[in-house]
């Protein structure tokens, strides 16, 4: 039973990393951002940004693993605790962790859902863009131009290009 319920937005800050327990648990976790930015009453632009680990268990582990960095998720979590970063890895330009040192709160996930507020859903295949002049052939036989048709064509075979 737990104590809270939390619900936060944000967007992933690094690709979902798998591992078990040594009891053979199998969990997802990745790196997790909430910012929020206002103007204040002089109309200067204040930003809060939150740090978090989100770990997730079980069957939501494994569809976790198929988000990409950069997602915007909602995260409902029941479990809470809060640690320092003390992560000396180097990143990808061989600068300190940016959290290093930093307060970072680790959340057990109960689910995760795709936020649509600032863009549309996706399932982790982005459909290839269609180009100008494409031809879609319909079940009927008949020749469209692809951006008549609707905006996804799953059947690359049905595309004709000219």
């Amino acid at each position: 039973m737990s104590l809270f319920t939390v619900v936060i937005e944000g967007r992933l800050a690094g690709s979902p990393e798998t591992g078990a327990t040594r009891q053979g648990r199998e969990y997802t976790q990745f790196p997790f951002v909430y910012r929020d930015s206002w103007r204040d009453a002089a109309g200067v632009k204040r930003e809060r940004v939150m740090h978090f680990e989100v770990i997730c268990w079980g069957d939501l582990a494994t569809r976790a693993y198929t988000l990409k960095r950069g997602d915007q998720i909602t995260v409902e979590a029941g479990q809470m605790l809060a640690y320092v970063d003390h992560d000396l890895r180097r990143g990808d330009q061989g600068a300190m962790h940016e959290r290093c040192g930093q307060p970072v709160l680790k959340l057990s996930a109960r689910n995760i859902s795709i936020s649509m507020r600032h863009g549309d859903a996706h399932s982790g295949l982005r459909p290839a863009a269609q180009r100008r002049g494409d031809m879609v052939t319909t079940a009927h036989g008949e020749q469209v131009p692809a951006d008549a048709y609707p905006e996804i064509t799953a059947d690359l075979e049905l595309v004709h290009h000219h």
